[in-house]
């Protein structure tokens, strides 16, 4: 079970080395978005790439570009800017998401385990 990817560090995970990791299950709807964007452009075929349902991360996408564009509407100028930019990333792709929900690898079931590990390995020193 793949539960943090490392995001910044020094080797891996050694003595007096700090090291900041990502949570896996908070960004698997954002990985999955990504890669399947990525294989889409060159094959046409625009599925969720690990097979996500429309009830996972067709919600989570929904939610993340409405929580977006309000902050455009609440942010000044520059900041509208940004937060444009992140919108039109979320939107260049229309991925075709699963209508069924895998239990098994749903990402509730991820986010469980996230809440299990919480503060054991998140950010450290080792």
């Amino acid at each position: 079970v793949q539960a943090g990817i490392v995001a910044w560090g020094i080797g891996c995970g050694e003595d007096g080395t700090p090291g900041v990791y990502a949570s896996v299950s908070r960004a698997v709807c954002w990985i999955d978005y990504t890669m399947s964007c990525y294989y889409g452009a060159t094959s046409g075929i625009f599925s969720s790439y690990w097979g996500y349902s429309a009830d996972v991360c067709g919600v989570w996408m929904e939610e993340t570009v409405i929580r977006l564009k309000d902050r455009r509407a609440r942010g000044n100028r520059q900041a509208s800017t940004f937060f444009s930019h992140q919108i039109d990333q979320y939107q260049k792709c229309d991925i075709h998401w699963n209508k069924e929900i895998d239990t098994q690898d749903h990402v509730a079931t991820l986010a469980k385990l996230d809440k299990e590990v919480k503060g054991v390995v998140q950010v450290g020193v080792y």
